[in-house]
């Protein structure tokens, strides 16, 4: 009877600790899951702008090439201040890794019986540390680059008033368009501009603004929806919740 008395508080031990990681699997996945859906809005609505930025590039480099710098320049100047200064998580994608980190650190994946989802998990932090290296990249080529370039030859008069005085960011300045009627829009110091360096800095920035979005964004949008995938397949209850949502 001692032993019977023993084992069974053995077994009711042993089934309450795996229902408690039963239910710790399921908070961490549920928070994992929506974590990323976030994300993939998020990371939409930075590219969107990211392909502005783009094209604020190209123009950029046709203008350096050949343009008069003597005439006013109300779209190069316009172009410079959000592809050159604008730097904010609007712009610059910062994905959320809480619960990544937290099933990283504590050990918590093994939670997970799908060895899939566990691979995937690891893949998903090896990609977001890519994205984390092209941001420091960009913010190096910001800093050492485009601000010195701008400090040199943008009018910060004019960006204050394109910005009206602080009330806008240089990004929302940009896209609602602002009219600037009191300082002429022209560069400063133009005459010592040297147009192929010019060019090269605004050729620079499109390379890198590629590069994120042609290679380390995509593998990243893989990995998240691979792992996306593997977490509705392991509980299933994510995706009627989803589906809930929706309706």
């Amino acid at each position: 009877m001692l032993f019977t008395a023993v084992f069974c508080g053995f077994l009711a031990e042993y089934q309450l600790e795996h229902k408690i990681e039963n239910d710790r699997a399921k908070e961490l996945a549920k928070s994992m899951y929506e974590e990323l859906i976030e994300d993939s809005i998020r990371l939409d609505k930075i590219m969107a702008l990211r392909d502005k930025k783009e094209e604020c590039a190209k123009y950029l480099i046709k203008y350096f090439k050949s343009a008069d710098f003597s005439k006013e320049a109300d779209t190069a100047l316009r172009y410079m201040s959000f592809a050159y200064i604008s730097l904010s998580s609007r712009v610059i994608f910062e994905p959320s890794d809480g619960i990544l980190n937290q099933l990283q650190n504590s050990g918590s994946r093994r939670y997970f019986k799908s060895q899939d989802l566990q691979n995937a998990i690891s893949k998903l932090s090896t990609s977001i540390g890519f994205i984390r290296l092209r941001n420091d990249r960009e913010l190096d080529y910001i800093t050492e680059n485009l601000r010195p370039f701008c400090i040199e030859h943008l009018n910060y008069e004019w960006l204050n008033e394109l910005m009206l005085d602080g009330k806008l960011s240089v990004t929302d300045a940009f896209l609602q368009n602002q009219s600037v009627k009191n300082e002429p829009p022209i560069l400063k110091n133009y005459q010592s501009i040297n147009r192929d360096k010019a060019m090269n800095i605004a050729a620079q920035l499109l390379l890198m603004l590629r590069g994120m979005k042609s290679a380390t964004i995509p593998e990243y949008r893989k990995m998240a929806s691979t792992t996306l995938h593997l977490l509705r397949t392991e509980f299933p209850e994510l995706k009627k919740a989803q589906s809930a949502q929706r309706n």
